[in-house]
């Protein structure tokens, strides 16, 4: 049977739909939409992206070798890994991902495929997994990443900054730290492309909530990492018709991806972005609250605050001051002062 070059799929029963165009498999359309769609190894070993097929038809464009049961076959279940849409609609039954909680701990092996200096104290840490080893997260979800040495191992936890979406190619913004082994390493030229990192986690709680209302992201310095996963994951699920950011930098090279801001901006109408200069976290977060306050209606948004603590703390005061509630407001402390 030929595959159609473009289908819909409905998730059900989240109502969900997303498109599969291409030779992408369900499994890959449905994580680049945004779908936290339950997975293992994603290359039909495990068997955990099992789903039914309520109505339409599927192809099979990879092979697997997980075996399904002939009631499983019956009864019209199909691994979203290895096979792609065949019918222009089509309806499969999966449950999704409801929280943090329901992603499983994990543990893989990745690689370095670069480490590229995006400012003087700032370093971009690529690392790819295997295709037989994906790390599942939740945007803005943060791992433990872990590295050998010659005399002893380095170890740090960081934000990931990259979307779900691609679950191979990790993203981590690293700061220059007179107390982390690990950035010391990858500044010091120590992590080379092909080199072997241990990854952890995932782990936080700083996700995305369910909810309508327009989103507000407040970031400080290295904050930006899962602030920027958070706003690529709610712009690949359409989350709202009003996105915000405004990041606060303490360091001279602070705004690292300011070009990526403008790109958001310029591509997208619901998107806008201010960027801020403090010397002092929690003097620079009280006067971005202000600003806030003077662009948007603080009571009917929810709030997405990192940084460290000092202005993870003057933001919330602020807000909290401002008539926010304390549930449309999630926090997450994020790095401190370069040394």
């Amino acid at each position: 049977m030929l595959k159609v070059m473009s289908a819909r799929v409905t998730v059900s029963p989240s109502g969900r739909e997303f498109l599969v165009e291409g030779h992408d498999t369900l499994l890959q359309a449905g994580l680049r939409a945004g779908l936290k769609l339950n997975y293992g190894c994603g290359n039909g070993t495990c068997g955990l992206c099992k789903a039914r097929v309520v109505s339409g038809t599927v192809a099979r464009v990879q092979a697997h070798d997980y075996p399904l049961s002939e009631a499983e076959k019956l009864q019209g279940y199909t691994l979203l890994c290895a096979h792609t849409a065949a019918s222009s609609d089509l309806t499969i039954e999966t449950l999704e991902a409801g929280g943090p909680s329901e992603i499983p701990q994990q543990q893989i092996s990745a690689r370095v495929r670069a480490v590229t200096p995006l400012a003087d104290d700032t370093l971009l840490l690529h690392l790819q997994t295997p295709r037989t080893s994906r790390l599942r997260f939740l945007a803005g979800q943060s791992v433990t990443l872990g590295a050998a040495g010659a005399q002893e191992d380095a170890h740090a936890t960081y934000p990931v900054a990259s979307c779900p979406c691609d679950d191979r190619n990790l993203h981590f913004y690293v700061a220059r730290s007179g107390g982390d082994a690990f950035a010391q390493r990858a500044f010091a030229g120590e992590l080379k492309s092909g080199d072997a990192v241990t990854v952890w986690g995932p782990q936080g709680d700083f996700v995305l909530a369910d909810s309508d209302r327009p989103l507000v992201f407040a970031a400080c310095d290295i904050g930006f990492a899962p602030v920027k996963s958070l706003i690529e994951h709610a712009m690949a699920v359409d989350a709202t018709d009003s996105l915000s950011l405004y990041w606060l930098t303490t360091r001279a090279d602070g705004h690292f991806l300011a070009n990526q801001c403008r790109a958001w901006s310029e591509a997208l109408d619901q998107f806008d972005y201010s960027l801020h200069t403090d010397a002092d976290a929690a003097a620079g977060a009280r006067s971005l609250v202000q600003g806030i306050r003077a662009d948007l209606f603080v009571g009917r948004c929810d709030f997405y605050l990192a940084g460290p603590e000092p202005f993870v703390e003057a933001a919330f005061d602020g807000l909290r001051a401002s008539g926010v509630p304390k549930g449309q407001i999630m926090t997450m402390i994020v790095g401190g002062t370069t040394a």
